[in-house]
């Protein structure tokens, strides 16, 4: 709910040692250290516009004041109902058990289709439903996401369209 690269790292100090950034700017080889390498390493990152991070406080007043933890029990419960009606649409299985231990608001589902990309631009072209279709290797995997503002309505036109799309076209091929 921040902008991108708007985010704080937490670490307790037992393990602080062995934590190091993925780019270490200022604070390497520091002319004034402080009391903190694992600080010292962190902290200063040159030219970085740190502006995002005032957001940080109106986000958390805005999870808080629409109950977050509620959305987002929500939201997980409308991905994991429709989880397995996708899979068998596409004829493939879910990668992990389908439930809270394993999935939040995101549920990757492997797809048959040698022309992803063109999947992914007919599904936004002639749908109007932007959705990642990825290739992993050599797998391909469509992936959807539900956010507060989503409903069953939005993951049944994604399914009526990838319906339709086996029914007429031989971009997805079910095995």
């Amino acid at each position: 709910m921040t902008p991108k690269g708007c985010a704080f790292l937490y670490v307790s100090k037992q393990h602080q040692h062995w934590t190091d950034p993925l780019v270490i700017s200022w604070g390497y080889e520091s002319a004034m250290p402080s009391h903190s390498q694992f600080l010292d390493y962190h902290q200063l990152q040159g030219t970085r516009d740190f502006t995002a991070f005032l957001t940080v406080p109106k986000a958390i007043e805005f999870m808080n004041t629409n109950h977050w933890e509620v959305q987002a029990t929500n939201c997980r419960k409308l991905l994991q109902a429709n989880a397995q009606r996708f899979c068998d649409l596409l004829g493939t299985k879910p990668l992990c058990p389908i439930n809270d231990t394993f999935l939040g608001q995101m549920f990757s589902i492997p797809i048959h289709t040698t022309e992803p990309e063109t999947l992914q631009r007919d599904l936004f072209e002639a749908y109007k439903i932007e959705i990642p279709v990825m290739r992993h290797g050599s797998d391909v995997y469509l992936r959807y996401s539900v956010q507060a503002f989503n409903t069953q309505k939005d993951l049944d036109t994604l399914y009526n369209a990838l319906k339709e799309i086996i029914a007429n076209t031989e971009l997805i091929q079910i095995k």
